[in-house]
């Protein structure tokens, strides 16, 4: 269906603000929604347009005479001296190429209708952080980190997940993603050092690696959602423990792991519409020429009948990711 194979890009760029920098050089919590969010958007969604588009969008049949009246309409308004012309009317209009009827658009090297969904602007609804402690095991002085990580079970599973709506708006915009591929991309890039192992989600695209990632289905919403799960163990593999000399570390009883948890909500804007030229066909010729093609966005803005040539909808994006995954021996019990 999709003639087009460029795709709508939507990156959430997130980094550091200096207090998550700080604290985590000082291995602390840092103070709530402590990271910043850059959202850029590029890219379109494009195909071929039918005329089951065109009823959809106008919301009733449009025919090649319904085309040849807006004609008219757009002549009336912009080029009134048009119409006293002899054969200013088309009696035929064509959005495409039609096999054995019209070839004009190949002959003349004329565009045809396309319907097209760009990214608009995106909206942060929600930006959260919080402490939260993963686990805790029991602290000895005498074992080492590894030989700590092997003995206690450290199964304890993290997930952090991305999940994407279905797109919401008009039944003709929606058209555009109805294959298995959807066309939008959606990817978060980690700035300011927050790709280390101190740092851990689903970010989509190509950084999405671990063999826990999986992708289902709400039945309910018709939401995706990627889920990536992590066992404590494999997180804190690259996880600085703290120098037990640093601490009044024979008065601990446990391991404190800590991380921030990250929460994004947002919603994606996008705006659907047509392009390129209807071509009309005099066969008695108009100012001496049998074909002449018009803008259809032009048709739409001069034509009372015709709605404004966008249509608007949206999609929202939910996140949770950790970062500043850290290790104390503080004794919180006391």
């Amino acid at each position: 269906m999709v003639t087009d194979n460029k795709k709508i890009n939507v990156r959430f760029a997130i980094g550091k603000q200096g207090a998550e920098q700080e604290a985590e050089k000082e291995n602390v919590l840092s103070s709530p929604s402590s990271y910043s969010i850059n959202v850029q958007t590029d890219g379109k969604y494009s195909r071929k347009a039918t005329y089951d588009d065109l009823n959809q969008f106008i919301g009733k049949e449009i025919t090649s005479d319904i085309l040849s009246d807006w004609i008219v309409e757009y002549k009336t308004k912009c080029f009134p001296e048009d119409l006293e012309e002899p054969n200013h009317k088309p009696t035929k209009c064509f959005i495409k190429d039609e096999k054995k009827v019209c070839s004009v658009f190949k002959d003349f090297g004329w565009k045809p209708i396309k319907l097209n969904l760009k990214p608009g602007t995106v909206d942060i609804k929600k930006q959260s952080t919080r402490e939260v402690l993963l686990e805790k095991i029991p602290f000895d002085f005498v074992k080492k980190k590894e030989q700590t990580l092997e003995q206690f079970d450290c199964k304890h599973e993290i997930t952090s997940y991305m999940k994407k709506s279905n797109i919401v708006g008009h039944p003709l915009a929606k058209e555009l993603m109805t294959n298995d591929d959807d066309g939008i991309n959606i990817v978060t890039e980690l700035k300011d050092g927050m790709n280390s192992s101190k740092t851990f989600g689903v970010f989509g695209g190509e950084k999405i690696s671990s063999s826990k990632l999986s992708m289902e289905t709400d039945e309910d919403t018709g939401d995706k959602i990627w889920k990536d799960t992590k066992t404590l163990r494999t997180i804190l593999q690259d996880v600085e423990f703290p120098k037990k000399e640093k601490w009044n570390s024979r008065q601990a009883k446990h391991y404190y792991i800590s991380a921030n948890e990250c929460f994004i909500k947002a919603r994606i804007y996008y705006k659907a519409f047509f392009i390129n030229d209807v071509v009309a066909f005099h066969p008695d010729k108009f100012r001496g020429s049998a074909y002449w093609k018009f803008p259809i966005k032009y048709l739409f803005q001069y034509n009372d009948d015709a709605p404004d040539n966008a249509v608007l909808l949206h999609q929202d994006i939910e996140m949770k990711f950790f970062t500043n995954i850290r290790v104390t021996m503080e004794n919180k019990e006391s």
